[in-house]
Protein backbone atom coordinates (compact mmCIF):
# COMPACT_ATOMS: atom_id res chain seq x y z
CA UNK A 1 0.00 0.00 0.00
CA UNK A 2 1.43 3.54 -1.06
CA UNK A 3 2.37 5.94 1.89
CA UNK A 4 -0.89 8.16 0.46
CA UNK A 5 -3.65 5.43 0.47
CA UNK A 6 -2.91 4.70 3.69
CA UNK A 7 -3.56 8.51 4.78
CA UNK A 8 -7.52 8.56 6.31
CA UNK A 9 -9.95 9.85 3.63
CA UNK A 10 -10.50 13.76 4.70
CA UNK A 11 -6.12 13.64 4.27
CA UNK A 12 -7.31 12.26 1.00
CA UNK A 13 -9.57 14.78 -0.53
CA UNK A 14 -9.32 17.71 -2.75
CA UNK A 15 -11.61 19.92 -1.26
CA UNK A 16 -10.90 21.60 2.67
CA UNK A 17 -13.66 24.16 3.84
CA UNK A 18 -12.64 27.55 6.02
CA UNK A 19 -15.00 28.84 8.41
CA UNK A 20 -13.90 32.42 9.34
CA UNK A 21 -13.79 35.89 11.05
CA UNK A 22 -11.96 38.86 9.67
CA UNK A 23 -8.73 37.51 10.89
CA UNK A 24 -8.45 34.58 8.85
CA UNK A 25 -10.35 35.94 5.88
CA UNK A 26 -7.02 38.73 5.81
CA UNK A 27 -5.17 35.41 5.10
CA UNK A 28 -7.32 33.93 1.80
CA UNK A 29 -4.61 34.74 -0.71
CA UNK A 30 -1.86 32.88 1.53
CA UNK A 31 -4.45 29.80 1.99
CA UNK A 32 -5.28 29.67 -1.99
CA UNK A 33 -1.35 29.93 -2.35
CA UNK A 34 0.45 27.43 0.07
CA UNK A 35 -2.70 25.15 -0.54
CA UNK A 36 -2.87 25.12 -3.93
CA UNK A 37 -3.39 21.55 -4.72
CA UNK A 38 -6.27 21.87 -2.48
CA UNK A 39 -10.23 23.20 -3.92
CA UNK A 40 -10.32 25.74 -1.10
CA UNK A 41 -13.70 27.36 -0.04
CA UNK A 42 -13.94 30.08 2.49
CA UNK A 43 -17.13 30.99 4.29
CA UNK A 44 -17.80 33.22 6.79
CA UNK A 45 -17.67 37.64 7.85
CA UNK A 46 -16.20 39.59 10.32
CA UNK A 47 -17.22 39.88 13.81
CA UNK A 48 -19.00 36.16 13.17
CA UNK A 49 -19.45 34.11 16.66
CA UNK A 50 -19.85 30.29 16.92
CA UNK A 51 -22.95 30.09 17.91
CA UNK A 52 -23.80 32.41 15.28
CA UNK A 53 -21.62 30.31 13.36
CA UNK A 54 -23.10 27.22 14.00
CA UNK A 55 -26.76 28.18 13.60
CA UNK A 56 -26.34 30.03 10.15
CA UNK A 57 -24.62 26.37 9.49
CA UNK A 58 -27.45 24.34 10.95
CA UNK A 59 -30.16 26.49 9.19
CA UNK A 60 -28.94 26.54 5.83
CA UNK A 61 -27.81 22.91 5.78
CA UNK A 62 -25.12 22.93 3.11
CA UNK A 63 -22.93 20.31 2.98
CA UNK A 64 -19.00 20.68 3.80
CA UNK A 65 -15.68 19.09 2.94
CA UNK A 66 -14.19 16.44 4.94
CA UNK A 67 -11.95 18.90 6.21
CA UNK A 68 -12.75 21.40 7.59
CA UNK A 69 -10.42 24.45 8.94
CA UNK A 70 -12.42 26.96 11.70
CA UNK A 71 -10.22 30.79 12.23
CA UNK A 72 -13.21 31.61 15.20
CA UNK A 73 -12.97 32.28 18.61
CA UNK A 74 -12.07 36.00 18.37
CA UNK A 75 -15.25 37.72 19.58
CA UNK A 76 -16.57 35.67 22.10
CA UNK A 77 -17.48 36.50 25.45
CA UNK A 78 -15.40 36.84 28.82
CA UNK A 79 -15.04 39.05 31.77
CA UNK A 80 -11.75 40.49 32.92
CA UNK A 81 -9.26 39.38 35.45
CA UNK A 82 -11.07 35.55 34.98
CA UNK A 83 -14.28 36.75 36.74
CA UNK A 84 -16.83 34.12 36.18
CA UNK A 85 -13.90 32.18 33.67
CA UNK A 86 -16.45 28.97 34.98
CA UNK A 87 -19.52 30.41 33.31
CA UNK A 88 -18.45 31.55 30.30
CA UNK A 89 -15.68 28.87 29.33
CA UNK A 90 -19.14 26.72 29.55
CA UNK A 91 -20.42 28.90 27.29
CA UNK A 92 -17.57 28.97 24.78
CA UNK A 93 -16.97 24.79 25.19
CA UNK A 94 -20.90 23.83 24.53
CA UNK A 95 -20.49 26.57 21.54
CA UNK A 96 -17.62 24.85 20.13
CA UNK A 97 -19.05 21.49 21.11
CA UNK A 98 -22.17 22.31 19.19
CA UNK A 99 -20.33 24.22 15.71
CA UNK A 100 -18.05 20.82 15.62
CA UNK A 101 -21.57 18.48 15.51
CA UNK A 102 -23.25 20.62 13.09
CA UNK A 103 -20.11 20.56 10.69
CA UNK A 104 -20.05 16.59 11.43
CA UNK A 105 -23.77 16.28 10.35
CA UNK A 106 -22.86 18.50 7.17
CA UNK A 107 -19.64 15.76 6.11
CA UNK A 108 -16.66 17.25 8.17
CA UNK A 109 -14.38 14.20 9.29
CA UNK A 110 -12.01 16.10 10.71
CA UNK A 111 -11.79 19.28 12.18
CA UNK A 112 -8.41 21.71 12.47
CA UNK A 113 -8.90 24.49 14.47
CA UNK A 114 -6.32 27.73 14.10
CA UNK A 115 -5.42 29.47 17.87
CA UNK A 116 -5.43 33.07 18.03
CA UNK A 117 -2.61 35.12 18.20
CA UNK A 118 -1.79 36.28 21.95
CA UNK A 119 -0.43 39.75 21.20
CA UNK A 120 2.91 40.88 22.34
CA UNK A 121 3.84 45.06 22.15
CA UNK A 122 7.62 44.49 20.82
CA UNK A 123 5.71 42.68 18.02
CA UNK A 124 3.04 45.25 16.82
CA UNK A 125 2.18 47.98 14.72
CA UNK A 126 1.31 51.06 16.67
CA UNK A 127 -1.75 50.77 15.22
CA UNK A 128 -1.61 47.21 16.76
CA UNK A 129 -0.39 48.54 19.99
CA UNK A 130 -3.22 50.63 20.70
CA UNK A 131 -5.35 47.80 20.42
CA UNK A 132 -4.06 45.73 22.88
CA UNK A 133 -6.46 47.03 26.41
CA UNK A 134 -9.90 46.26 24.42
CA UNK A 135 -9.79 42.77 23.22
CA UNK A 136 -6.43 40.94 23.00
CA UNK A 137 -6.65 40.45 27.26
CA UNK A 138 -9.00 37.43 26.65
CA UNK A 139 -7.02 35.76 23.76
CA UNK A 140 -5.45 33.55 26.29
CA UNK A 141 -8.94 32.32 27.59
CA UNK A 142 -10.03 31.21 23.75
CA UNK A 143 -6.64 28.72 23.88
CA UNK A 144 -7.10 27.48 27.05
CA UNK A 145 -10.57 26.19 26.04
CA UNK A 146 -9.61 24.96 22.22
CA UNK A 147 -6.67 23.32 23.56
CA UNK A 148 -9.05 21.12 26.30
CA UNK A 149 -11.37 20.68 23.07
CA UNK A 150 -8.43 19.29 21.22
CA UNK A 151 -7.57 17.09 24.46
CA UNK A 152 -10.99 15.63 24.54
CA UNK A 153 -12.23 14.71 20.92
CA UNK A 154 -10.33 12.76 18.57
CA UNK A 155 -12.17 14.64 15.31
CA UNK A 156 -10.49 18.03 16.37
CA UNK A 157 -7.14 18.97 16.45
CA UNK A 158 -4.69 22.26 16.19
CA UNK A 159 -2.77 24.76 14.12
CA UNK A 160 -0.91 26.72 16.59
CA UNK A 161 -0.84 30.01 15.48
CA UNK A 162 0.05 31.33 18.86
CA UNK A 163 3.13 29.49 18.78
CA UNK A 164 4.29 30.80 15.85
CA UNK A 165 3.24 34.59 15.48
CA UNK A 166 5.35 36.08 17.83
CA UNK A 167 7.13 37.99 15.68
CA UNK A 168 7.17 41.30 13.86
CA UNK A 169 5.72 41.73 10.47
CA UNK A 170 2.42 39.77 10.53
CA UNK A 171 -0.62 41.88 11.53
CA UNK A 172 -0.93 45.42 10.30
CA UNK A 173 -2.85 46.00 14.03
CA UNK A 174 -3.09 43.11 16.14
CA UNK A 175 -4.38 40.02 14.52
CA UNK A 176 -5.19 41.25 11.64
CA UNK A 177 -2.34 39.49 8.65
CA UNK A 178 0.00 41.20 6.17
CA UNK A 179 0.80 39.11 3.18
CA UNK A 180 3.46 37.77 5.23
CA UNK A 181 1.36 36.98 8.26
CA UNK A 182 -0.95 35.25 5.60
CA UNK A 183 1.76 33.14 4.40
CA UNK A 184 2.82 31.71 7.48
CA UNK A 185 -0.49 31.27 8.80
CA UNK A 186 -1.51 28.66 5.85
CA UNK A 187 1.90 27.17 5.79
CA UNK A 188 0.63 26.46 10.11
CA UNK A 189 -2.37 25.36 8.87
CA UNK A 190 -1.10 22.86 6.23
CA UNK A 191 1.51 22.05 8.99
CA UNK A 192 -1.00 20.82 11.38
CA UNK A 193 -3.46 18.67 8.46
CA UNK A 194 -0.27 17.48 7.39
CA UNK A 195 0.80 16.34 10.87
CA UNK A 196 -2.41 14.90 11.48
CA UNK A 197 -2.73 13.21 8.84
CA UNK A 198 0.02 11.16 9.61
CA UNK A 199 -0.42 10.62 12.55
CA UNK A 200 -3.80 8.93 12.24
CA UNK A 201 -2.37 6.79 9.55
CA UNK A 202 0.49 5.47 11.98
CA UNK A 203 -2.05 4.85 14.21
CA UNK A 204 -4.00 2.34 12.26
CA UNK A 205 -1.45 0.64 10.06
CA UNK A 206 0.78 -2.41 11.43
CA UNK A 207 3.68 -0.97 12.86
CA UNK A 208 5.51 -2.30 9.87
CA UNK A 209 4.28 0.34 7.63
CA UNK A 210 4.90 3.43 10.00
CA UNK A 211 8.24 3.57 8.12
CA UNK A 212 6.77 4.09 4.50
CA UNK A 213 3.61 6.51 6.38
CA UNK A 214 5.99 8.41 8.39
CA UNK A 215 8.44 9.16 5.20
CA UNK A 216 5.69 10.09 2.76
CA UNK A 217 5.26 12.70 0.36
CA UNK A 218 2.96 16.18 2.10
CA UNK A 219 -1.02 15.77 1.32
CA UNK A 220 -2.10 18.91 2.09
CA UNK A 221 -0.98 20.79 -1.03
Amino acid sequence: MSADRALPYWARQRNVTVLADSVLQSGADGLHNVMACRRVSIRGRPALMLRIAEREFRIEGRRVAPLVVIGLGHNSLWERNRHRYDFWAARFDADARRLVDTLRRLGATQIVWVTIREPRPEFLTPAGRAELGTYSWYFPYVNERLRRLDARRDDVSLADWTAVSSRRGLTYDSIHLTPTGARLMARTIRSAIDAEARRQALARQPRSMAPAIATGRRVAG
